[in-house]
């Protein structure tokens, strides 16, 4: 399990911090997380995305493998019925 806590305070934290270190010996493990890498989540308008969804398309990680599977001609298949195409 994991348990994320979010304190502003450094003060505050390092007493945290020292009050769980006595739990290490069972298991414990404890990570400084920064606030901003906890939710990246980023979410976009509508009008953003209708702007600017090719460049994001083509600056996402690479899909050649998932062009390749079929996955991807479900997926394309699924899409054309939705267009009313098929």
């Amino acid at each position: 399990m994991q348990l994320v806590v979010e304190i502003d305070d450094s003060n505050l934290a390092n007493k945290i911090i020292e009050i769980l270190n006595v739990f290490k010996n069972d298991g414990l493990k404890i990570r400084k997380q920064d606030s901003q890498n906890i939710d990246d989540k980023v979410e976009y308008s509508d009008e953003y995305l209708e702007k600017n969804w090719r460049e994001m398309v083509m600056t996402s990680g690479d899909n050649s493998n998932y062009y390749k599977s079929d996955e991807y001609y479900i997926d394309r298949a699924d899409d054309y019925q939705k267009r009313e195409k098929i």
